[in-house]
């Protein structure tokens, strides 16, 4: 059939057909995988935002509301300076006058959840709790788990800490882990494993994961850190995957399916089992990402709150993120990453055997990484331990259901997703003519409570901690109070509606400039120019820095500044 298409034509003209097939080819293609992965709108829209952005009208209206952006957001975060600092003191500042500064600032970090009025962030709180890990966190803060030949008491504790937690998750024989510096890193970590065994095994250079929308962003991250394509599965109306979508996604070279036990923005768990079975069928990992309730949903059974199951007991899971650092009340960058075996975990790993260095080989993202979490994760969980984890379990997934039960009650309000394990996630009922944001903002300025807002759909949560499970009562007379005074006078509270309405209508991009001068102002040191602080070329005497308890040589700042 080709030999008689092409007979008697001059070859230039079956060249220039050749290549004018393989154009069209690969256009489609190109079409084919915009359309699988955002759309042909999005698409568009994304292309043509960045011409929008370089004429003048827009680009000088960015650079206003940015401009008003960031000076807010100087204005917020300068209200909490104490004794800012940009240089290096002229002198070594007094070892007492540091330790004194340093309890001020503990008091400005401590005020604002010490009443048990935030959502998530901080799970324990208690005082004497942290005193002790912070102790054992003091004779390690120097050491390396990058060196277990020197510090080989701490790549003990380091492995005995992943074991505890595979045991916890009922890992079999060849179960295994590492430990992360948090979450995100060890959901990270599963990926890339999934992605480099795909390239291995089965040849896959375009690999895609399919994860239900309500999972964690670190997912996405990974996608965009491991060039991985994310889609995304819809959800059912209790905000569990929809697992039919789910199915239907997964292509020749999706590598993995994650399921989340619980999600972040409404607390559902997914359908492990059903999930694992497709993963079984389809011949590809399943990641469990319990970094939320890693430490609630694995004593849920026997803190009388059954569960179905969701670890290595279910035949097709193959990894599973867990987060100490929450509900495990060990110090914040603490994290393992598991795997239903030592194979799939190599595919972890990163070696470098030709650097001039030597030869160099990190089971995670990390080179150095501090021995203080490690050995406060220990530390804490052999104090509480499994009968004082299933206390806090009872405490935590208690208060949860207890709100979520008073909530159901309120007409104005209902439930988003299934509030089983420790978020309590709702909204306003169609009809109600209450806005949930508006409510939001009302119990922040009227009740100091802080709310985590949610999209897609418009919702709040409260993530149930040991400080916040003392106050359901509280809570839900003043939610009841809340949305009375948003029904009274709606107008009144509309910073974060307006906020999540203005987003609604703009592309991505133009979000994403809004978001990076957020994150420009919050790692800025929001002190004065060193020339400013100072007026002008100054000169201090040593005499007089150790007479004033070696301050700054900044003028304008209090002289008992480090």
């Amino acid at each position: 059939l080709v030999n008689s298409l092409f007979h008697g034509r001059e070859p230039y003209a079956v060249f220039r057909s050749t290549v004018f097939l393989a154009l069209v080819v690969k256009l489609a293609r190109h079409l084919r995988r915009i359309a699988l992965r955002q759309g042909f709108k999005a698409a568009l829209v994304d292309a043509v935002a960045p011409t929008l952005k370089r004429l003048p009208q827009v680009r000088a209206k960015l650079e206003r509301e940015t401009d008003k952006t960031t000076k807010d957001l100087r204005e917020t975060f300068g209200k909490t300076l104490t004794q800012p600092r940009v240089t290096l003191p002229v002198e070594g500042v007094a070892e007492a006058r540091i330790l004194e500064l340093m309890g001020e600032r503990k008091e400005i970090d401590t005020k604002d959840w010490r009443d048990g009025k935030i959502t998530g962030a901080v799970y324990h709180g208690g005082k004497e709790h942290y005193e002790f890990v912070g102790k054992v966190c003091s004779q390690w803060g120097f050491a390396n788990t990058l060196h277990p030949g020197i510090h080989p008491a701490l790549r003990q504790m380091d492995s005995e800490v992943v074991q505890m937690v595979v045991n916890m998750y009922n890992g079999g024989p060849d179960a295994c882990g590492a430990f992360t510096t948090g979450g995100t890193e060890s959901i990270l970590m599963a990926m890339k494993a999934y992605r480099d065994r795909a390239l291995a095994e089965r040849g896959i250079t375009d690999p895609n994961i399919v994860i239900c929308s309500t999972a964690h962003a670190a997912f996405d991250k990974a996608g965009k850190y491991f060039n991985i394509h994310v889609k995304h599965a819809r959800t059912n109306d209790m905000m569990q995957v929809d697992l039919a979508h789910m199915r239907r996604l997964i292509d020749n070279n999706t590598v993995a399916i994650v399921g989340s036990a619980c999600q972040y923005p409404h607390g559902s768990i997914d359908p492990i089992e059903d999930m694992a079975k497709l993963a079984i069928k389809k011949n590809i990992g399943l990641h469990v990402d319990a970094c939320l309730g890693g430490f609630l949903v694995p004593f849920m059974d026997k803190a009388g709150f059954p569960v179905a199951p969701f670890d290595f007991r279910v035949a097709g899971v193959t990894s599973i993120s867990c987060d100490p650092h929450k509900y495990g009340f060990a110090p914040k960058g603490s994290s393992v990453v598991m795997f239903s075996s030592k194979c799939l975990r190599r595919f972890m790993y990163c070696y470098l055997t030709a650097w001039t260095g030597g030869i160099y080989a990190t089971p995670t993202m990390t080179g150095s990484r501090g021995g203080a979490p490690v050995v406060g994760t220990w530390a804490a969980m052999c104090k509480f331990g499994e009968r004082g984890y299933i206390e806090s379990t009872r405490k935590i997934v208690g208060a949860t259901r207890a709100i979520a039960k008073g909530i159901a009650g309120m007409p104005e309000l209902e439930l988003v997703g299934t509030a089983e394990v420790c978020v309590v996630a709702f909204r306003g009922r169609e009809g109600s003519g209450v806005n949930i944001y508006s409510v939001a903002d009302c119990m922040k300025k009227r009740f100091e409570w802080e709310m985590a807002t949610c999209a897609s759909p418009a919702c709040i949560h409260l993530a149930l901690t040991l400080p916040s499970s003392g106050n359901v009562s509280r809570f839900l007379e003043e939610l009841a109070e809340s949305v009375a005074a948003v029904k009274a006078d709606p107008s009144a509270f509309t910073s974060t509606a307006g906020l999540y309405g203005m987003a609604a209508s703009l592309p991505d991009s133009f979000i994403e400039d809004a978001a990076g001068a957020y994150l420009d102002a919050m790692l800025e040191a929001h002190a004065p120019a060193p020339a400013e602080a100072l007026g002008g070329e100054q000169r201090l005497s040593g005499a007089r820095l150790r007479r004033c308890g070696a301050r700054a040589a900044a003028g304008g700042q209090p002289s008992s500044a480090p």
